[in-house]
């Protein structure tokens, strides 16, 4: 009894500390203290792991109440460490007022609306089209709709949307982690994590919605339901375009045949989803939004980094519209060799090839966002990998750069991230090279 008095009186003041930040950065934050930020995520992290270790099967559900109230703390908050909701409105703004949102940037739109003066002093992407898929696009004309005339209004709708989606998550996960019959618990190293509750339910990034489409998918894939997997695995890639990436992954679960069928169903959803934005400009106007993130745009890299300052030592001038998509055709090809090269027999296998593709894919990238880490914390807690979560801790120091008028990057910072990152992973790696990970699977479950 007294060490569950203990036990009690620890989580209660772990609990407290970490309602005390997730208010701070939530509703009274300045991205420029980052010193502040840091204090409260380490906070934040020693609570995670506290609550993590020390689950027992019975705490699940009070746990996962724990995980929703979190989330629920920021649901009248504008976002502090990221301005995309901007861009987020403006886009749900446009089509509310029967202007595609692909078809012009937002310099050139004549149309006046609410809060059009607040929405262009505040984005971050005034000469890029927009970059974002149809199911974010539909959920932004809904916070439009309903909230035509208010900032923090579309946020909260838009919000809604999100949290409903991690709430899916937290109920889901632990099912089809039963299903598989892998340990519930893990399910936690999502539910609890700090970042995934920050980046998702307080910045308003739409990684929550990618991803209970994709748990929802492979959910129906376990259950041999292929057609609707296909269907809510293109629903994922309509919401966020990362999806796409996992799709060579099919021909190693399933049948050739089966393989093709689920392809077609994903392609025809997938298309299906964009017809209501199809002209002539759509194509083009969307490609080259995303070709900015393979030869403009640079944050938080790693290989691509020490590759520009060899460039730099080379040449005299920033390489990046050459070594960028170099770089982007190396993932690619990465992603396909891991994820094509043997037929999977197991789950465990499956969410391995797909930690490591994405991992790659990453460490390839000229831009990493703290909150593209979300997808591997998801992933791992399918695995006996643990080094997602280390990531997304040590991704907030890439919040250095808000530090600063100037914008600048501490590359030390950086270093000091993927080092610690990639250590780690290759440490999991060794640490049981003589043993299959299947077999440590069904020893310990991952927790």
């Amino acid at each position: 009894m007294q060490l569950n008095n203990s036990l009690f009186t620890k989580s209660l003041i772990f609990q407290s500390a970490a309602v005390a930040c997730y208010f701070y950065i939530g509703y009274d934050f300045n991205r420029e203290n980052f010193f502040g930020l840091l204090a409260c995520f380490s906070i934040l992290f020693a609570t995670y792991l506290f609550l993590v270790k020390s689950a027992k099967s019975k705490s699940l559900d009070q746990l996962m109440v724990i995980a929703v109230l979190y989330r629920l703390f920021f649901i009248l908050s504008i976002p502090t460490l990221s301005d995309d909701y901007f861009r987020f409105i403006w886009d749900g703004q446009l089509i509310l007022n029967s202007i595609n949102p692909f078809d012009f940037l937002p310099s050139e739109v004549s149309v006046e609306f609410p809060n059009k003066a607040e929405l262009l002093a505040g984005m971050n992407s005034l000469n890029y089209y927009t970059i974002y898929p149809p199911v974010a696009q539909i959920i932004y004309f809904l916070g439009a709709w309903l909230s035509p005339n208010s900032i923090l209004g579309s946020i909260v709708v838009m919000r809604s949307f999100v949290i409903a989606a991690e709430v899916g998550i937290i109920i889901l996960l632990p099912k089809l982690l039963q299903l598989l019959k892998m340990n519930p618990l893990n399910s936690l190293w999502y539910a609890l994590n700090p970042l995934v509750i920050i980046e998702l339910s307080g910045n308003l990034h739409f990684e929550g919605i990618v991803l209970f489409f994709f748990l929802l998918a492979v959910y129906l894939l376990a259950l041999q339901k292929e057609k609707l997997s296909a269907v809510a695995w293109a629903f994922a890639a309509a919401t966020k375009l990362i999806p796409i990436f996992f799709l060579p992954i099919i021909l190693r679960k399933l049948s050739f045949k089966k393989a093709a069928l689920f392809y077609s169903v994903f392609g025809i959803a997938f298309v299906a989803l964009w017809i209501p934005f199809y002209n002539s400009t759509l194509l083009p106007h969307f490609l080259q939004s995303v070709s900015l993130y393979s030869k403009t745009f640079e944050f938080n890299a790693s290989v691509y980094y020490i590759i520009r300052a060899i460039g730099f030592e080379a040449t005299g001038w920033n390489i990046i519209e050459t070594a960028g998509p170099w770089l982007a055709i190396t993932a690619y090809l990465a992603i396909l060799i891991i994820l094509l090269k043997k037929k999977i027999i197991s789950w465990n296998g499956f969410f391995i090839a797909l930690l490591f593709a994405i991992s790659v894919y990453y460490l390839l990238a000229l831009i990493v966002h703290p909150w593209y880490s979300i997808t591997l914390v998801f992933l791992a807690v399918f695995t006996r990998f643990r080094f997602p979560m280390l990531w997304s801790f040590l991704v907030v120091l890439s919040y250095w750069a808000y530090s600063n008028p100037a914008f600048q990057e501490n590359f030390w910072l950086i270093a000091l991230e993927y080092i610690a990152v990639i250590g780690f992973a290759i440490w999991e790696l060794m640490k049981d090279q003589n043993k299959s990970p299947i077999s440590n699977f069904q020893k310990s479950n991952y927790l």
